[in-house]
């Protein structure tokens, strides 16, 4: 899953100085920059070096993740739920400092946004400002500058029950870098209640805080710049990715193999002597097959309900599943036919109960052969994209790979609905037509953007909210076989988000 939440309020607070004379109650909730400065020197009063600066504050709307939550589809205690913090940066020919730091702490209390715009002059006064956070509360500092424990008094955090330091942060070479800073500590101490969700203070590090340089100006794209894809986003990832082998079976190879149970369109777990069949170890699965000589030969698995990090989900059960070619009567089976075929047997535990018989799957000999895998000879095609969608929507796709070699894939007599291929680590990315720019980028590392498998073949599910209305995208395959990866580009048309 790749979710990508939204600023809901962002602004910059600073001391500068403007004709002489320093600048504490202007607003800029509304400018289209972020501006992150530290000015030393460069203004004396009495012949003093002043010291101005600014601090950026930013708050995401977390309701779309606790969503997701509540309904187990992320698990924030799974080691594959990552958040990033992503801000773009606004270039446009000023002068930018180079090798710096830039920190990000949990704020202590919410900040009102303002409607301030003036960043030249700040002569827009309005709240939150150097002085104010919002139209009820000061700063427990100027600049919110005083750190505290959690439970403490005090305008940022630097510590509390979950985490013994809260900071984030960021080193930048030349400063022209976009922050992309891991938050995801941050968010999981927000969501379980240990951190208010009052948003993020973003400063430059202690370091260049507190030296006798100066450092400007970094500036970064607010919320309310005309370009909305370089909005300031909060980026979720998590890997909710299914590897379903049905399609994909193999003497010899570990596989899991899943059964769904729909009960009116929608998913629910299965019912026995009037209990839900759920948690680890609750389901049987036989894999039933005719043996010459032999007669029907079974063997049996015990399956659990799946999950999603440590968030069962109802009615998806699955069975880790091995047939070694040393069990006798497969080997011989194995030696009559190549592949075998077996009927798949969902029962209760104690076989009091049959939940469902399948359709007969094959397992298929194990791909030895006297040459390497060929990545390079794959058909991909994206099957099912609409010319539009709305915003904030869940999409899936269905991705039909072609393999001229693989030994599943069997040359009939047109038409024919093939499954295709099965290929375990393969990634999506949704790439922007008019900038080339990937609005989701291929993940690898979390395996956010992995696709599933079932016994249809491969699939991806995605969520809209990572898209910018009125623009026109293209989705990108890349399969990983041996460690090298490969990139099809434009595997289906294009399509757009449209401003419903």
């Amino acid at each position: 899953m790749f979710l990508t939440l939204k600023a809901d309020k962002d602004t910059y607070i600073t001391n500068k100085f403007v004709n002489g004379k320093r600048v504490v109650s202007g607003n800029v909730g509304v400018a289209g920059s972020l501006d992150l400065f530290k000015l030393y020197g460069m203004t004396r009063v009495a012949n003093e070096p002043q010291l101005e600066l600014s601090r950026l504050l930013i708050h995401f709307d977390l309701d779309p993740l606790r969503s997701a939550i509540s309904s187990g589809k992320i698990d924030v205690s799974d080691q594959s739920f990552k958040c990033f913090l992503s801000l773009k940066d606004a270039y446009g020919g000023q002068s930018t400092p180079s090798n710096f730091s830039i920190n990000v702490f949990p704020l202590s209390a919410s900040f009102d946004e303002g409607v301030g715009k003036d960043s030249s002059y700040y002569v827009d006064e309005d709240k939150a400002n150097f002085l104010s956070s919002s139209k009820l509360s000061a700063w427990f500092e100027e600049g919110a500058a005083l750190a505290c424990f959690s439970t403490s008094p005090g305008d940022y955090i630097t510590s509390s029950v979950e985490l013994p330091d809260t900071k984030a942060f960021q080193t930048f070479k030349t400063g022209e870098e976009n922050m992309l800073v891991d938050v995801t500590s941050i968010v999981s101490a927000t969501i379980s209640g240990d951190l208010p969700d009052s948003g993020f203070r973003i400063s430059y590090g202690e370091f260049e805080e507190s030296n006798l340089n100066s450092y400007f100006v970094k500036r970064f794209v607010s919320r309310h710049a005309y370009d909305e894809s370089k909005h300031p986003k909060l980026i979720v990832k998590f890997d909710d990715s299914i590897s379903d082998d049905n399609s994909n079976l193999f003497l010899d190879s570990n596989a899991n193999l899943f059964l769904y149970n729909y009960s009116n369109g929608a998913l629910k777990n299965l019912v026995s002597s009037s209990f839900e069949v759920s948690g680890s170890d609750c389901i049987l699965l036989e894999l039933q097959t005719q043996i010459s000589g032999t007669g029907v030969y079974s063997l049996f698995f015990t399956g659990s309900q799946h999950s999603f990090g440590s968030n069962y989900s109802s009615g998806i059960y699955y069975a880790p599943v091995l047939l070694p070619l040393s069990d006798s009567n497969l080997a011989v089976k194995h030696r009559q036919s190549g592949n075998i075929n077996f009927t798949p047997i969902w029962t209760s535990l104690d076989r009091a109960l049959t939940y469902v018989t399948g359709s007969t799957i094959t397992a298929y000999s194990p791909q030895r052969t006297s040459r390497r895998l060929d990545t390079r000879r794959y058909t991909i095609t994206a099957l099912g994209i609409n010319s539009e969608y709305s915003q904030d929507k869940e999409v899936t796709i269905r991705v039909q790979i072609f393999d001229e070699n693989s030994p599943i894939i069997i040359a009939k007599r047109l038409p024919i609905d093939l499954p295709g291929a099965v290929l375990r680590n393969t990634y999506y990315g949704i790439r922007d037509i008019s900038t080339n720019e990937y609005a989701i980028p291929f993940d690898t590392e979390t395996n956010s953007t992995r696709l599933s498998s079932d016994a249809a073949g491969m699939y991806f599910s995605f969520n809209t909210s990572a898209l910018t209305p009125l623009r026109a995208y293209v989705i990108d395959i890349m399969t990983t076989v041996e460690n090298s990866q490969q990139k099809y580009l434009s595997v289906g048309p294009a399509f757009k988000i449209n401003t419903l």
